[in-house]
């Protein structure tokens, strides 16, 4: 089979040197059809001999692992098949027709530990009869190779992560998130091997995107899978809480901090106004549930500046669009009575 590959291709490569000696010959197109028929009329004749040998991948699935192992590496493997028959039996095998994976149950084989490596194998020779049947009317099984194949076996080891939505999300004109995105549940056991769980510190969710969000929304959601990782669920539910938004003011004092207990700020203007965006349903916040300073840890009294720039140094967690003005004051240093 290998040899008709070989001559295909010699007989491909003259065609294309011969069409550039004639391109230019009105007789090119005449010349090529003939070409063509010719070639095709000698891979028909050697397709009929029926003496070709050549090899093809016979793919296994182990099923039926124990609770405590897993298979280190995928759970397919392939064995490699040496067929011999006639040209047009063996062509469609490597063209399109594939075997089926075979599925064996790895709870029935043998064990044996190799260099300290626990596994199971299995003797290639005793699905002879097996894969021998598979194979086409008129094709011969000569081999099968690896005689033997080893199927290493590791322990299987679980631990607890969470779960992190991957979203990208867009709100409607006066709309925001209203709280917390929530999953249900938050955190979920995955099992593996125990390299593998090592690199692993949450689980994504599916990619989400939503557009002009303007109410809450609930939705069931698949998780990402993680080649060779066992996850408790595959699914979880995310809330992502929206709500209308309304602009509010509050004016904050400034106050002094890392300020000698001898001195006192006062500064012009003595408040900032700070406005944010809040929840219609959640109530507003009051000016102790912020804090605007001036901070003179890193400030030289010796060398004093001549604004002092205003920093919100606490606010509720919930806001969202803080802004503040202004943000440097003129100011006074006094000496206390």
């Amino acid at each position: 089979m290998d040899n008709v590959k070989k001559l295909l291709e010699k007989y491909l490569q003259g065609i294309i040197g011969k069409t550039k000696e004639v391109r230019d010959d009105g007789n090119a197109l005449i010349f090529l059809v003939f070409l063509f028929l010719a070639a095709c009329f000698w891979v028909l004749n050697a397709l009929r001999k029926d003496n070709y040998t050549t090899e093809v991948n016979f793919p296994v699935k182990f099923t039926n692992v124990g609770s405590n192992e897993i298979i280190k590496g995928s759970l397919k493997r392939d064995l490699s098949l040496k067929i011999r028959g006639g040209g047009f039996k063996i062509l469609p095998y490597h063209l399109r027709q594939r075997f089926s994976a075979e599925v064996i149950d790895i709870s029935k084989l043998r064990r044996v530990n190799i260099d300290g490596v626990e596994g199971a194998y299995i003797n290639s020779g005793e699905y002879y009869s097996l894969i021998e049947g598979k194979l086409a009317v008129g094709l011969e099984l000569v081999d099968i190779s690896p005689d033997t194949l080893f199927i290493p076996l590791i322990e299987r080891i679980s631990k607890k992560v969470p779960v992190k939505v991957e979203a990208d999300i867009g709100f409607d004109q006066q709309c925001q998130l209203s709280g917390d995105i929530m999953i249900e549940p938050d955190s979920i056991i995955i099992s593996g091997s125990e390299e593998m769980l090592k690199e692993i510190s949450s689980i994504p969710t599916k990619s989400l995107v939503f557009e002009k969000l303007s109410d809450t929304i609930v939705r069931n959601i698949l998780l990402e899978k993680i080649e060779n990782i066992d996850l408790s669920s595959k699914r979880v539910v995310v809330t992502i809480p929206v709500e209308p938004f309304t602009e509010a003011n509050i004016r904050v004092p400034v106050r002094a901090i890392n300020l000698p207990d001898s001195l006192v700020l006062k500064s012009f203007p003595p408040e900032v106004v700070i406005s944010y965006h809040i929840g219609l349903s959640r109530p507003l916040y009051s000016n102790d549930d912020f804090k605007a300073n001036v901070d003179f840890e890193n400030i030289d009294l010796n060398n004093l500046p001549s604004r002092l720039k205003v920093k919100i140094n606490a606010s509720p967690g919930e806001i969202n669009n803080m802004a503040y003005q202004p943000i440097f004051v003129e100011y006074l240093l006094e000496r206390k009575d």
